[in-house]
């Protein structure tokens, strides 16, 4: 696709707002400038009404998750699943998407969540699923609606489904009560023989924490660095029991973090050392991680968090802004999303009708605002169209890529199976 969008003013590379011509070229920003005129076969669209942004990237999701909305409901991760009354629900909805759900029921659950990133503005995602041996169909539907993703393959890795250029493919290691030195050693392996990306739920709580200790002796960030398996390819979410000593090692070896604040929260699972490891470089992204879906929400915690820190002059929204876009960029390369908006970046954009919900906007040489009110203010219901990977995927906010009202009415009726209403 060949366009040139007019007039548009966008949040550049250096956090400030600019109105100029953006040529995209296919996949790619190609130009920008102050006024460029169309070639025969561009079509022209005029951004006038909109501040552009780059897509965000959500690091850390668990699809398909809505069916589980409020079944975790104050239990500590250690119970899930128990024999509780709440654990057996729990347990019934695991075994449904573990195998006794079809493929077609699947896709639209899959569908129906990835949609709700979309709409949310995210065109990124790391997923490490929510179901057994179902990476191949999580990466079907991420084409199928235009969603960038990294897709956990587990140990399925290397998987007969070959990349695509907008999906690439990693593995995982158990986490910290499921991992043995047998498996420790069989991922290992795998890590050698073509590198792949590799993440991990890491030091998620206290008891993860005490596990990895009871059974090798030190965190499983030691291990991993121990083992030669922590590098700029492996990922890690959470990291609330990451050490002094954890978090110099994540510096020294150019590991990504992925801050899940909501989800930590929620779980009781408490925060992370977030200024910690902004101070030591840390390469750090941002996570919804399981049943929410808004990264803005995400973002707003943890730009609050920021400001309960050491230091809340160092770190601000641009600081924010840079963990839900260009940060990702180290993890997801291969699929060119790059969280940027500047001549090469991949053209992966948002379109918000913004102007008045952000207001007033300040941005002279001495004082902006712009980042600042856009993380505050901006809520998915601005978001009017989302162009991923030069192709629109929402167009005056109607999808483009897949039947919307087919998929909820799909949805809606795998809903009132599971959960009939005279139950």
């Amino acid at each position: 696709m060949r366009m040139i969008l007019k007039h548009a003013t966008y949040l550049g590379a250096d956090h400030r707002l600019h109105t100029q011509d953006i040529r995209v070229s296919g996949s790619v920003i190609s130009q920008i400038q102050e006024t460029l005129e169309p070639n025969e076969k561009e079509r022209v669209i005029d951004c006038s009404p909109f501040i552009v942004l780059p897509a965000l990237a959500d690091c850390h999701v668990h699809t398909p998750d809505t069916l589980l909305r409020g079944v975790h409901r104050d239990m500590p991760l250690a119970s899930w699943g128990d024999d509780s009354k709440q654990g057996q629900l729990q347990q019934k909805l695991y075994a449904y998407l573990d195998g006794a759900v079809g493929k077609e029921e699947f896709k639209t659950l899959v569908l129906y969540s990835y949609m709700q990133y979309l709409r949310s503005g995210v065109g990124f995602i790391v997923e490490t699923g929510q179901a057994d041996n179902s990476s191949s169909i999580l990466q079907e539907c991420a084409q199928q609606i235009g969603l960038k993703a990294l897709v956990d393959y587990y140990d399925e890795y290397p998987p007969k489904t070959p990349p695509s250029a907008t999906v690439s493919q990693g593995t995982h290691l158990p986490e910290e009560e499921d991992l043995t030195p047998s498996l420790l050693e069989e991922v290992r392996k795998r890590c050698l023989k073509d590198h792949p990306y590799l993440m991990t739920h890491c030091l998620e709580t206290p008891w993860r924490r005490a596990q990895a200790q009871d059974k090798f002796g030190m965190s499983s960030i030691e291990l991993l660095a121990k083992k030669h398996m922590l590098d700029k390819r492996s990922i890690l979410f959470h990291c609330v029991e990451a050490s002094e000593q954890d978090i110099v090692l994540l510096s020294e070896h150019q590991a990504t973090v992925v801050h899940c604040p909501i989800s930590n929260t929620l779980s009781g699972g408490g925060n992370m050392n977030l200024c910690a490891m902004l101070q030591q470089k840390i390469n750090i992204t941002l996570g919804t991680d399981y049943l929410s879906h808004d990264l803005w929400e995400t973002m707003r915690a943890t730009y609050g968090e920021l400001k309960q820190g050491m230091r809340p002059q160092l770190y601000d929204a641009r600081t924010v802004m840079d963990m839900a876009t260009r940060n990702a960029a180290l993890i997801a390369r291969e699929t060119s999303y790059q969280g940027t908006i500047e001549e090469g970046s991949g053209a992966d954009l948002l379109f918000l009708n913004a102007h008045h919900a952000i207001s007033p906007i300040i941005d002279t040489d001495e004082f902006s605002n712009a980042t600042h009110n856009l993380l505050i203010h901006a809520r998915p219901s601005l978001i009017t169209h989302v162009m991923i990977n030069g192709n629109w995927v929402i167009r005056h906010r109607e999808f483009v890529t897949v039947d919307e009202q087919e998929i909820l009415k799909s949805y809606a009726e795998i809903v009132d199976k599971l959960f009939p209403g005279d139950e």
